[in-house]
């Protein structure tokens, strides 16, 4: 956050000279200091942060890839006239410990056309499957598996 802080700083002032550097480095160290004592920020939170980088940046690349072939199957469902939809409520409980991460996982499924994510009640999602197609082995995705990688390397730092 400190760094993203002065970099904006040196974006807003449209140029770099010592004296742009210093001052953004102190208003940095202000702001930074302002929203670790009364926003809930954290150095560990933002260690946190840069742990996770690599992995938010190859989750993103595959959300992306998965809603391009749920568009796909969903396209495929609703313009063949020949297939009936099945829709189908699912629930599966995955070992996800934290709440940042249970929420990137329902936001997922919902993201990706065909499936939304109705409830999350003691770790247990239940998902709307446009068709059974769309709801085999919703509990092992891809998502789950990358997230529990993700949590995985949160475990290490704690």
């Amino acid at each position: 956050m400190y760094a993203a802080l002065f970099i904006l700083w040196i974006i807003f002032n449209g140029r770099f000279t010592p004296e742009v550097a210093v001052i953004g480095l102190a208003v940095s160290a202000a702001i930074f200091l302002f929203i670790c004592r009364f926003m809930d920020y954290s150095i560990r939170k933002e260690k946190m942060f840069y742990i996770l980088l690599p992995w938010m940046l190859k989750y993103f690349l595959i959300l992306l890839c998965e809603i391009v072939k749920a568009n796909i199957k969903t396209a495929s469902i609703i313009l063949n006239p020949k297939m009936v939809p099945e829709p189908k409520l699912v629930t599966f409980k995955p070992d996800i410990r934290y709440g940042f991460l249970k929420a990137v996982l329902a936001n997922s499924i919902t993201l990706t056309p065909g499936t939304i994510t109705i409830n999350i009640e003691d770790g247990e999602y239940m998902v709307h499957c446009l068709d059974m197609e769309l709801a085999t082995d919703i509990g092992e995705s891809v998502f789950v598996k990358e997230i529990k990688k993700a949590q995985e390397r949160l475990d290490k730092v704690k």
